[in-house]
């Protein structure tokens, strides 16, 4: 297993770790945040947000959403609802999500809630283009699913390290109820590069 901080592999190369020190810190769409890149390739995106007491999310169309709050404070969304066909949001009812610290939301990014919290937090924030890859969040497994035909990212939940494993590699074994487990994989049959940043 490799070490890096910066740099490219192709799916079903060797592994490699990111430090939370040596992360890009970019800001929200919208201006209103900033996060801090994992991995990300042109179809998806992980990322560690700081979440201020009271914001608004960005609107990103075409792409879907995943954000779990890691510290111990919930987020309390409050939005118009989101309805079907994926992307679409009904302007006049208005939805409330509180989600709770290390549970997961799923959503549209065409909704932009208005978003609070009780203290500054900071919430991981996966991100795919709708139709192009299936994303999932696992909080503190005790084994670790055969997701071998997916990218893995193992988040170090108090560290905020994370090891990035391509899909074809086994998940060495990680410690159990401390780490997010990000599983990414395409529906298409392009294979893709994972990238880090710092």
């Amino acid at each position: 297993m490799m070490n890096r901080t910066s740099g490219e592999t192709e799916y079903g190369t060797t592994s490699f770790r990111t430090a939370a020190s040596d992360r890009r810190v970019v800001p929200w769409l919208n201006g209103r945040g900033t996060t801090q890149v994992v991995a990300a390739t042109d179809q998806w995106r992980v990322s560690i947000a700081e979440e201020p007491t009271e914001s608004r999310f960005s609107v990103i169309d075409g792409v879907d959403r995943l954000i779990t709050p890691i510290g111990s404070v919930s987020l309390e969304l409050i939005g118009p609802s989101f309805v079907s066909p994926p992307g679409s949001v009904d302007a006049v009812t208005v939805v409330r999500h509180v989600v709770e610290p290390l549970h997961t939301l799923a959503f549209p990014g065409e909704w932009a809630p208005a978003s609070r919290a009780s203290s500054r937090t900071r919430a991981l924030n996966v991100m795919g283009r709708r139709g192009e890859v299936d994303m999932s969040v696992e909080i503190g497994p005790s084994e670790i699913p055969d997701r071998s035909g997916s990218v893995r990212i193992c988040l170090d939940l108090v560290t905020e390290d994370a090891l990035i494993v391509p899909p074809g590699e086994l998940m060495p074994p990680v410690p159990p109820r401390r780490c997010a487990i990000i599983s990414i994989s395409r529906t298409g049959p392009q294979a893709l590069r994972v990238s880090s940043t710092d």
